[in-house]
């Protein structure tokens, strides 16, 4: 069972486990009759209280997907026909993700979901896990339910999709989010990437470093768009700067379960390794965490450290990270107005909608380290430095 993103907000980690499990029904990963785990497992499985899953229990019972058999346990329920079929194709949008259990899928999902409700229209979605084949399954599979439109989220490393290409030119309304195809015109809602990486970057040279590393996944290459953009703002930084781009401060690293601390061991057996690293997501922030403490690399003294995303324990790790924070509810809303204008007859250029990001500023970029250490060496007797 993959772990969700923990959420401090009691109400947001409930809607997330909602939206986790009927993706899960409604693309078919648990099939009419399956039974899933008690509510004890299950609060152990996404380490969350046995009140919240009960709380999401109850929203999927009452909406058709669950029911409870006595003395057995809880069900997928299998709906009769006429239920499936039970609302026009004209007001059914159909949500391709890209990863489940992954905050900034589901929180795109929770504003699609906001904007679809807001116009009388509801959601199916599923998730095609960064696997091409799984992902035109997907979209087969919408396209035989009649859904109206489709938001989809990308593959990793796509600068064209042959499948998303002929669903366009059938004449149904596409919107991309968070990653667009740069061969295929569409319309696209996502975060200006480029503009966010160039202030992360911008920071740490700011601060004083001159070696500024930028980590990526393995997976997700230049031929990501989303990860592109971010580059290509780490790399006007650079110039802004009047430093040189060095190919040697470029690190990738494994996705998923496959990256962990040993992941960073190359990285710190550098003779001259980066002394600030921009990741491209907060999800590599953990194990780079990880290993710096075994190398017995301090964070901020020794590697200032400057993530994307700002995932909720982005804020609770130790040191706090510094990130770029990016609207993800906010894409998902303007993304499902924007397809239900053009199915409701909107016509027009296609659209290419950049929402903007913050630099939010913790402890491990050494910010504060740096304001402490210029306090410290002004300080005069009878001075109190606040930490």
């Amino acid at each position: 069972m993959q772990m969700l993103d923990r959420n401090p907000d009691g109400e947001a980690l409930y809607s997330q486990i909602v939206s986790h499990y009927r993706g899960r029904i409604q693309g078919g990963g648990l099939a009419p009759g399956d039974q899933l785990p008690t509510e004890i497992e299950l609060a152990q499985q996404h380490r969350i209280s046995r009140g919240t899953v009960r709380q999401a229990m109850n929203a999927l019972v009452k909406e058709g997907l669950l029911e409870r058999v006595a003395g057995r346990g809880t069900f997928v329920r299998s709906l009769a026909q006429d239920e499936v079929y039970a609302l026009p194709s004209e007001k059914r949008l159909g949500v391709v993700l890209n990863q489940a259990g992954d905050q900034l899928n589901m929180e795109i999902l929770i504003g699609v979901e906001q904007a679809a409700k807001s116009r009388g229209y509801q959601v199916s979605f599923v998730y095609s896990e960064e696997n091409r084949e799984q992902q035109d399954r997907d979209i087969a599979r919408l396209k035989a339910d009649r859904i109206a439109g489709y938001i989809i989220f990308p593959i990793s490393d796509q600068e064209n999709d042959a499948t998303i290409a002929e669903v366009q030119s059938s004449g149904t309304p596409i919107v991309l989010v968070d990653r667009y195809l740069p061969e295929l015109s569409t319309d696209y809602v996502g975060a200006d990437n480029r503009a966010g990486g160039y202030r992360a970057t911008e920071h740490l040279l700011i601060l004083g470093h001159k070696r500024v590393g930028f980590i990526h996944f393995d997976n997700g290459t230049l031929h990501t768009t989303s990860v592109r953009d971010r580059w290509e703002g780490y790399s006007a930084a650079l110039r802004e700067y009047a430093l040189a781009y060095d190919e040697s401060l470029i690190f990738t690293v494994p996705r998923g379960k496959q990256l962990n601390a040993a992941s960073f061991v190359s990285f710190f057996d550098q003779p001259n390794r980066p002394t600030a690293v921009f990741a491209i997501t907060d999800h590599i922030v953990p194990a780079l965490l990880q290993a710096a403490r075994q190398a017995n690399v301090r964070v901020p003294h020794d590697l200032a450290v400057v993530g994307f995303d700002d995932l909720n324990y982005a804020a609770h790790l130790n040191p706090a990270l510094t990130t770029v924070a990016q609207p993800r509810v906010d894409i998902g809303l303007r993304a499902g107005h924007l397809l239900i204008d053009r199915i409701e007859g909107q016509t027009g250029p296609r659209k290419q909608i950049t929402l903007p990001t913050q630099l939010v500023v913790r402890e491990s970029c050494g910010a504060r380290l740096r304001v402490s250490r210029v306090m410290a060496d002004s300080a005069v007797p009878g001075d109190t430095l606040l930490p």
